[in-house]
């Protein structure tokens, strides 16, 4: 479907900066990706922020669920140490500030992580005249299926863990999911795909993305095989892997 993968930067250049961050997102539109995914969840005052755990633990020097802290409690952490001392200072940013920093240069992949939340991300896309450079991305098909029915003109891609790749029958189950709740596109764990079931896609006119792929060796493995899509954390591993 594509002369070429897109390559999309996983939670920004997140393997060489803090993910998640603007500096990531800033270093990766430095290269000639196609797309940043990143994550979203909702603070407890009802604030839209840029982060992959339910919990703030990992990547920053504070505790607590990301529902159960405010907006100003969050943007005081810092979300670079983690990574390296040379990041200290970097912060969670709230979808606003991720979508002005992306505004537009390449595709961004926002990934729902909370069923419920998809009306106020969809008000925020609208809001910064992201809808055409914006793609919703979930593991939860009501998710999509709800914000679909709030902004068909969107694209949508259903996300699949590993399990969907143990045996055809399961990942056929998958693909007719996400054709039923209106998904274009489809993105699952290396692991899970098979030249047979991209072309089962093709043939559907479904977009087969895949994540999340660090090694070169099977980036072009996985090139070969027609994938459509190839996210990880190191975007420049996976350019040269196409220049190959």
């Amino acid at each position: 479907m594509r002369t070429r993968p897109m390559i999309i930067a996983h939670r920004g250049l997140s393997g060489r900066f803090p993910e998640n961050t603007l500096r990531a997102f800033k270093e990766a539109l430095g290269l000639p990706i196609d797309a940043i995914e990143f994550d979203v969840r909702r603070t407890l005052d009802g604030r839209l922020v840029v982060i992959h755990d339910e919990t703030v633990d990992r990547t920053t020097q504070g505790s607590g669920r990301v529902s159960e802290l405010t907006w100003n409690e969050i943007k005081k952490l810092d979300a670079g140490s983690s990574k390296g001392k040379e990041f200290a200072g970097e912060r969670i940013p709230s979808l606003d500030e991720a979508l002005e920093s992306i505004n537009g240069q390449a595709m961004a992949l926002l990934e729902i992580k909370e069923p419920g939340t998809e009306g106020q991300i969809i008000e925020t896309i609208q809001r910064h005249n992201a809808l055409r450079w914006v793609n919703l991305v979930s593991f939860h098909a009501e998710a999509l299926a709800s914000a679909k029915k709030i902004a068909p003109q969107l694209s949508y891609t259903l996300i699949g863990g590993e399990p969907v790749g143990s045996s055809n029958e399961a990942f056929f189950d998958f693909i007719y999911e996400s054709l039923k709740f209106g998904a274009n596109s489809v993105t699952v764990h290396y692991s899970t795909l098979t030249p047979e079931r991209i072309h089962y896609c093709h043939e559907r006119y479904i977009f087969v993305g895949t994540w999340t792929v660090d090694d070169k060796t099977q980036a072009e493995r996985l090139i070969s095989m027609g994938v459509d899509a190839i996210a990880s954390n190191y975007s420049d591993i996976m350019i040269s892997a196409l220049a190959a």
